[in-house]
């Protein structure tokens, strides 16, 4: 540890076999310190803001989401931007695939086929009827509802009309009913819910880079004077499930940093069955430089893709009982609509009244004007070998003055000691 001497000039004390003791301990002990302080900031990451220079371009959207109660067919995810674009339905870059409610379980192919066969069996009884001439001395059917043998039911509003005589339902006439199907009817209102099934849906889609959302809501989207709304039947808001989990969603290429990854929302009875999931998302764009041991694995010098952060909100579809009114069905869900409320179930006694929340998931995004740009920190390992020699020195030095201190110590109450014996 010192430098070489001869024999007979070194005296070897208890005092300096501690100091070099405790030398070697602190030098092992700096040399890990320095080592791991080296380490740490090689992993840090420095990031840099930069004004936002791609407003034209555009951006992807990956998405994996499963609706565990919601019908593939019930399904449309639609995108709207502040720019006025929209896009309607989006299927082309997307998949769905069809899960049995109670279990997730995909459908096989042997089920799909045999539902294939029976719409194809529907869509050719509807051919055969619109395709058939009327003989002059037609009866129609009136389905059970006759009141005398010889009844005829000769358009679709008689079929209703002996319907609501024996008071049984009449929603599903307009696409069962010949003389409905004839009319047209069964074209003229949007389709009730499909129970029973779940779907995933997962792809990507691709939106201008400016402010906007997405969303998968109740209904069929259309564009009418200038607005984007949604056509369903009121009566069935409750029966859409808006239950979901996120298994991917991001912006651009994945970094392992997507916050909603995961994210399961289920609903229940206790808050409200269904209704309005919204997510607000703020983007901000970033550019991954270099490599870097939490970066994502890229084969190019620089990585462009859109971190996010986001809250949510939920509004359930609550429903009012009303008592002690009498609403005419036409009328009722007239009013309804036009006061934004979606209709259910009346009579002479009570009526029931939903607020006007369109069940469905909402994803609100908002871009930043700004842009990062995430680099990560290299300390080369010369400045690591000199903070080391640096400190092993320091250390050897310290031990060397503690040593000669003890030493001193040690001769002068040696020398004490000798005076005092000498009468």
């Amino acid at each position: 540890m010192f430098p070489k001497v001869a024999e007979e000039f070194t005296v070897k004390t208890h005092g300096g076999g501690v100091a070099t003791l405790a030398a070697y301990g602190l030098i092992l002990l700096l040399i890990v310190t320095e080592t791991l302080t080296w380490m740490g900031q090689n992993r840090l990451e420095t990031s840099t803001a930069v004004v936002d220079t791609s407003l034209g371009k555009q951006m992807r959207v990956n998405m994996n989401i499963t609706f565990p109660g919601l019908a593939c067919e019930d399904l449309h995810l639609d995108a709207i931007d502040v720019a006025g674009d929209s896009q309607i339905n989006i299927e082309d870059t997307l998949k769905k695939i069809r899960l049995h409610e109670k279990n997730g379980r995909v459908y096989s192919r042997d089920e799909i086929k045999v539902e294939l066969n029976a719409h194809r069996g529907e869509q050719e009884k509807k051919e055969r009827i619109l395709n058939e001439n009327l003989d002059e001395d037609y009866c129609g059917p009136c389905y059970g509802a006759h009141e005398k043998e010889e009844q005829c039911c000769q358009t679709c509003d008689d079929v209703v009309e002996a319907y609501e005589k024996k008071k049984w339902k009449t929603e599903l006439l307009q696409y069962t009913a010949e003389q409905c199907v004839r009319e047209g009817r069964d074209r003229q209102e949007p389709k009730n819910m499909t129970q029973g099934e779940g779907c995933n849906l997962s792809g990507y889609m691709t939106v201008n880079r400016v402010s906007g959302n997405f969303h998968i809501a109740m209904g069929e989207g259309i564009e009418r004077d200038g607005r984007h709304i949604h056509t369903y039947v009121p009566e069935d808001a409750p029966n859409f499930n808006a239950s979901h989990i996120i298994h991917q969603l991001s912006f651009g290429p994945e970094d392992g940093k997507e916050p909603l990854n995961g994210a399961t929302k289920i609903v229940t009875e206790k808050t409200g069955s269904t209704g309005l999931f919204q997510y607000f998302i703020k983007i901000v764009p970033t550019t991954y430089v270099g490599e870097g041991s939490h970066f994502p694995k890229i084969d190019e010098a620089k990585m462009e893709t859109n971190r996010y952060f986001f809250t949510e909100r939920f509004m359930p579809l609550m429903t009012e009982l009303l008592e002690d009114e009498h609403y005419e069905g036409d009328d009722y869900g007239k009013a309804a609509a036009d006061a934004g409320y979606t209709g259910g179930h009346h009579n002479e006694d009570h009526h029931m009244k939903q607020n006007s929340v369109l069940p469905g998931v909402f994803f609100i995004y908002e871009i930043y004007p700004f842009a990062m740009e995430i680099t990560q920190n290299s300390v080369p390992f010369t400045h690591l070998l000199i903070r080391l020699m640096a400190t092993i020195g320091g250390v050897f030095t310290l031990a060397r003055w503690a040593d000669s201190v003890l030493n001193e110590r040690s001769r002068n109450n040696a020398s004490r000691n000798r005076r005092s014996l000498i009468p």
